[in-house]
C-alpha cells in the first residue's frame, strides 16, 4: 500500500470499504476501474484492458468508460448481477487536490434512472425476515416511492413464493434463517427472482428498525398505517430502509407512506396457477404477447401500465370494491366521446410518479422538467372530462387530481424547451426568467459582435489588413499578426505567443473584454445551476400532490383501457355476487385464444352452483379444447374481480377467494422431479389450501403413471374435493370410469367436448355439452398428427383386442368398492337411467341448436345401445 501513488492508495481505501462492489472511480471525463475490477469489467463490458502507473515501477490493469455514457454501461453491469459504487469527484481540480468519495451504490433493486428502468413494471427491492417459523416481508420501489409490508404465520415458503411470483423483486435481502427455504422456492429455481443476499442477524433489531420507519414516515406512531404490532414486518422494513440509506446516501422524501398488505383482501393465486393462466407473461418465452395483460393493456402512460399489471396480479374479493370499478368502466364504455378525449390527453402525460422520485433523489434534469410541465398542463383538462361522469370512482379520481397550474406555469416560464437533459450543457433557463441571467446572456451573445468591432478598429488603427482576433482554451483571446506585418505592430501590443509564421498579442482593451466574456459565461453557468436548485426545492414542496395525482392517473388510464378493450372485443359487464352461489357464463370465450383465432372461436356456457352442480367432470379427446375451456372460466372470473368487462354474452360471477389450476405438463429437472411428481406437488398444494369459496381447475390428474394408479388417484382426488369442500371445480379427464361418479358424489355432473367422426377421422366442434364421451379418440388424434399409417393401423388392432376383453370395466367393477349392494347389471341400468335423466333435465330447449340436438340424440342412442 505504501508503494502506491496517493490516488491509487485512495482507490484501494474505497475498494476495501466497498469490497462487494465494482468501483467506478471518476478521473476527469471518465470513470476508471483498476486491478480485479478492470479485468472483470473488460470482459463484461467488452472494453480494452490497458494499464496505468500506480507507484514506483508498478502498473495496475485499467479500463474506463465515458462519464456521459455511463448509463449504457451500468445496465450491462446490473444485468450481470453486479453492485456498482460511484466514486465521484467532489471538488474541482482548479482548487487543488481533488477530493473523491462514493456518492451512491447501484444495485438491481435500487435503480432510479429512467434509462435503466422498464416503465411498465415496478422495480422492487425486498427484505425477508424469518423468526420462529413466522415471516415478515417488506418491499419498495425506490423510483416511485411505493413501500409495502406484510406478514405470514404459516406455510411461509409457499406464501413467500406466491408473493414473489406476483411482485417479482429484482433484489432480495434476508436473514440467515431464510436460507433453509430459498432452495424450495420455484420463483428462485426458475430465475424469476434472483438469489438472495444475506446480512448479519444483529441488523434485525426491532426498536432500531421501528425508529427508522417512524423517521422515514415523519410520524410518532404507525396507527394510521395499520402497522401496529406487525413486529416482523416492521423489522423487515427497518432493515430495508437502512439498506437504502447505506447505498443511496441521501434522504428519499418521496418514500413517505407504507401500505400493509392484508393477504385476505385479494384473491390468492399461487405461482403454478399464474403460470398456467398466463396472466402477465406467456409460458413459452415469458413475453407479454399471449398473456391476459397483452389483451387488456391499452394504457397510454407508464403509470397506467404499472397499475393494470397490479390489478391483474391482485384481483379483489370485496363485492363493493369490484362494482366500484365496474361502474366506472361501464360509464366509459357508454361515452365514446369522453373516453376518446381521455385517451388523447393521457397520451401526452409522462411518468409523473417516477419524475417525483427523481425530484426527491435530486437527479431530475431540465428535460424532465419540460416533461413534468407538459403532464401537469393536461391534468386540469382530464379533470374537466371526468366532471362529465357520475360514477363514484371517476368522481373520486377527479378529486385526487391536484390542480398544479402554478407549478406548470413556473416550469413553463423557467425551462427552455430546446434544452438538453444535461445541466452542464447550460442554456436551459428561459430568457426572461431572471434579470441577472439575461444580462449575462446578453454579454455572451454580444461578445462576437464586440470582438468583430474591436478587430475592425485595430485594423484601421494599425493599418494591418490581415490582423485577426482569435481564441483558444490555453491562451484565451489574442490578436494574431503575420511576421510580414510585425513592423506595423504598436507598442501597446503585449506579446503572448510565438508561432512559426505569426505572433500573437494581447491589449488592455482585449483583456478587459475577455474578462467580461469569460466571467459572464462562468457566472451564467453558476447562476443557472443556482436557479435550477431553487426550482427543484419548489418542486419538492409538491411531492405528495405529484404522487397522488400520478396514482390517480394510473387508475384512470387502466379503467379507460378496460373500457376500450370491452368495446373493441364485445365484452359485457358481469353481475357480481359475494355469496358462493351461481357461476353462470353464457357464451363465454377465452380472451387470449379469441385474439389469436379472430372470428373462429367457439363460445361455451358454464353453469356451476354450490349445491347440485359444483363439479363439472369433462371428457373428450386431446386437442378438443378442454384445457382452453377450463382456463377461460378462470380468466372470466378473474377479469370480473379486477373490475374488467368479460368476453361473454352474459355472466353472473360469484366471488372466489382463490384460483387453483393443475393444467399442462412440466418437470423440474434441477431437483430430479418428474412431470408426475410436479403434478402431485401441485395437487397436494391445492388440496391443502382450497376453501369453500375457491375455484379449482384440474386437468388429466394421474396421467403420468400407470392406468390403474392414475385412475385411482384421480378418483380419490375427486372424492376428497367433493367431500371436504363446497367449492366450484372443473375436472377434465380421459378416465371414462370417473363418469360413474355422477349421481354418487354430490354436485358432480358429466360434460363432454363434442366431436364428429368422419372418414375414420374426427372433427373438433369445440362445444361443451352435457354427458360423457364414450371414447378418447386417441388414435384419431394421432392420425391428425400424421403418425405413420402402419402405426395407426396396428394401434387400431390392439385397441380392438383390448376392448374385446373390456379390461377397464373389469377394473372398475371388481377392484373398486363402491359400497353398493345391487347386482352389477342393476347398477349399470341405474347409471344409464340417471345419466339420461340428467341430460334431459339440463337441456334448455330455447337455446338448443339443431346441431346440438342431433348430438344429444346420438348420445342418448349410444347409452341405450350400450
Amino acid at each position: 500500500m505504501t508503494e502506491l501513488s496517493p490516488m491509487m492508495r485512495h482507490y484501494q481505501e474505497m475498494k476495501e470499504r466497498y469490497n462487494d462492489c465494482i468501483i467506478l472511480y471518476r478521473l476527469g471525463d471518465f470513470y476508471e476501474m483498476f486491478f480485479e475490477d478492470a479485468q472483470l469489467c473488460s470482459r463484461v463490458l467488452g472494453l480494452t484492458l490497458t494499464a496505468r502507473g500506480c507507484g514506483g515501477d508498478k502498473k495496475a490493469p485499467m479500463c474506463g468508460i465515458p462519464a456521459k455514457a455511463v448509463e449504457n454501461y451500468l445496465q450491462k453491469l446490473i444485468d450481470a448481477n453486479l453492485k456498482v459504487a460511484i466514486c465521484e469527484q467532489l471538488t474541482d481540480a482548479k482548487e487543488g487536490a481533488v477530493e473523491r468519495d462514493v456518492i451512491r451504490i447501484i444495485t438491481p433493486g435500487t435503480l432510479i434512472d429512467s434509462q435503466l428502468l422498464d416503465g411498465s413494471t415496478n422495480n422492487f427491492l425486498s427484505v425477508v425476515f424469518v423468526k420462529d417459523s413466522k415471516m415478515g416481508v417488506s418491499y419498495v420501489d425506490i423510483s416511485t416511492g411505493e413501500l409495502y409490508m406484510t406478514e405470514f404465520d404459516s406455510n411461509i415458503d409457499t406464501e413467500l413464493n406466491n408473493l414473489f411470483s406476483r411482485i417479482t423483486p429484482k433484489e432480495v435481502i434476508a436473514n440467515d434463517k431464510v436460507k433453509s427455504i430459498e432452495d424450495k422456492l420455484p420463483v428462485v429455481t426458475t430465475q424469476l427472482v434472483p438469489n438472495f443476499s444475506y446480512i448479519l442477524q444483529d441488523k434485525f433489531e426491532l426498536n432500531e428498525c421501528e425508529q427508522l420507519l417512524l423517521n422515514q414516515l415523519k410520524v410518532k406512531d404507525l396507527k394510521s398505517f395499520d402497522c401496529v404490532n406487525k413486529k416482523l414486518g416492521i423489522v423487515a422494513t427497518g432493515v430495508l430502509l437502512r439498506y437504502i440509506q447505506d447505498t443511496q446516501k441521501r434522504d428519499l422524501s418521496h418514500i413517505n407512506k407504507i401500505t400493509y398488505v392484508d393477504n385476505n383482501q385479494n384473491m390468492q393465486i399461487d405461482s403454478f396457477s399464474r403460470r398456467n393462466l398466463e396472466l402477465i407473461e406467456n409460458q413459452r418465452d415469458r413475453g407479454k404477447k399471449g398473456s391476459l395483460l397483452w389483451v387488456l393493456d391499452k394504457t397510454k402512460t407508464s403509470m397506467g401500465k404499472r397499475t393494470i399489471r397490479n390489478f391483474i396480479n391482485n384481483p379483489l374479493v370485496n363485492e363493493t370494491e369490484i362494482n366500484y370499478r365496474l361502474n366506472g368502466v361501464e360509464e366509459l364504455v357508454k361515452n365514446i366521446v369522453y373516453r376518446e378525449s381521455l385517451k388523447e390527453l393521457l397520451n401526452s402525460v409522462y411518468d409523473i410518479e417516477r419524475l417525483s422520485g427523481k425530484i426527491s433523489y435530486n437527479n431530475i434534469n431540465p428535460k424532465d422538467c419540460v416533461a413534468l410541465c407538459d403532464s401537469l398542463k393536461c391534468v386540469p383538462k382530464i379533470k374537466e372530462v371526468l366532471s362529465k361522469f357520475s360514477s363514484k370512482i371517476l368522481i373520486d379520481l377527479s378529486q385526487q387530481l391536484s390542480n398544479l397550474d402554478n407549478v406548470a406555469e413556473m416550469l413553463d416560464c423557467a425551462i427552455d424547451r430546446e434544452c438538453t437533459s444535461n445541466t452542464k450543457d447550460g442554456n436551459f433557463i428561459k430568457e426572461g426568467f431572471n434579470e441577472e441571467l439575461d444580462r449575462l446572456s446578453n454579454i455572451k451573445k454580444n461578445s462576437a459582435e464586440s470582438l468583430a468591432q474591436l478587430e475592425s478598429t485595430e485594423k484601421e488603427l494599425t493599418g494591418i489588413k490581415n490582423l485577426k482576433i482569435g481564441y483558444n482554451r490555453v491562451f484565451g483571446y489574442y490578436i494574431e499578426v503575420t511576421k510580414s506585418a510585425l513592423s506595423q505592430v504598436p507598442y501597446r501590443y503585449i506579446r503572448k505567443q510565438t508561432l512559426t509564421g505569426a505572433e500573437r498579442f494581447i491589449t488592455d482593451e482585449l483583456k478587459e473584454l475577455e474578462d467580461q466574456i469569460i466571467h459572464a459565461a462562468e457566472r451564467k453557468m453558476e447562476l443557472e445551476l443556482e436557479l435550477f436548485k431553487l426550482i427543484r426545492t419548489k418542486l419538492l414542496e409538491h411531492i405528495d400532490e405529484f404522487q397522488c395525482t400520478a396514482r390517480a392517473l394510473g387508475v384512470i388510464d387502466t379503467l379507460t383501457s378496460f373500457a376500450t378493450v370491452a368495446v373493441e372485443k364485445n365484452y359485457v359487464k358481469p353481475i357480481v355476487s359475494k355469496g358462493n352461489k351461481k357461476l353462470e357464463i353464457i357464451g363465454g370465450r377465452h380472451p387470449i385464444v379469441e385474439c389469436v383465432l379472430k372470428n373462429d372461436f367457439v363460445a361455451n356456457d358454464t353453469l356451476l352452483n354450490d349445491t347440485d352442480s359444483r363439479t363439472m367432470l369433462i371428457t373428450g379427446p386431446n386437442m378438443a379444447g378442454k384445457s382452453t375451456y377450463m382456463r377461460q372460466v378462470a380468466l372470466i372470473t378473474l377479469m370480473t374481480q379486477i373490475g374488467s368487462f368479460v368476453p361473454a354474452k352474459s355472466a353472473k360471477i360469484s366471488i372466489v377467494d382463490r384460483i387453483f389450476t393443475r393444467i399442462g405438463a412440466s418437470d423440474d429437472l434441477l431437483f430430479g422431479q418428474s412431470t408426475f411428481m410436479v403434478e402431485m406437488l401441485e395437487v397436494s398444494n391445492i388440496l391443502k389450501s382450497a376453501t369453500n369459496r375457491s375455484l379449482i381447475l384440474l386437468d388429466e390428474i394421474g396421467r403420468g403413471t400407470s392406468t390403474f394408479d392414475g385412475l385411482s388417484i384421480a378418483w380419490a382426488v375427486m372424492e376428497y374435493i367433493a367431500n371436504n369442500y363446497n367449492c366450484k371445480t372443473l375436472f377434465s379427464t380421459h378416465f371414462h370410469e370417473l363418469t360413474e361418479l355422477e349421481g354418487r358424489l354430490d354436485g358432480v355432473k358429466n360434460y363432454k367436448v363434442s366431436v364428429k367422426e368422419y372418414n375414420d377421422s374426427i372433427i373438433f366442434l369445440r362445444k361443451i355439452v352435457r354427458g360423457s364421451a364414450n371414447q378418447s379418440f386417441g388414435i384419431e388424434v394421432a392420425s391428425l398428427a400424421e403418425l405413420p399409417i402402419d402405426v395407426i393401423n396396428r394401434a387400431k388392432i390392439i385397441l380392438h383386442s383390448l376392448e374385446k376383453h373390456d379390461l377397464n370395466r373389469d377394473i372398475v367393477s371388481n377392484s373398486i368398492d363402491i359400497d353398493s349392494t345391487l347386482e352389477q347389471k342393476e347398477m349399470e341400468n341405474r347409471k344409464v337411467t340417471s345419466q339420461i335423466i340428467g341430460i334431459l333435465k339440463d337441456l334448455d330447449i330455447n337455446t338448443l341448436t339443431p346441431l346440438n340436438a342431433f348430438d344429444v340424440l346420438i348420445q342418448l342412442k349410444n347409452y341405450i345401445k350400450d
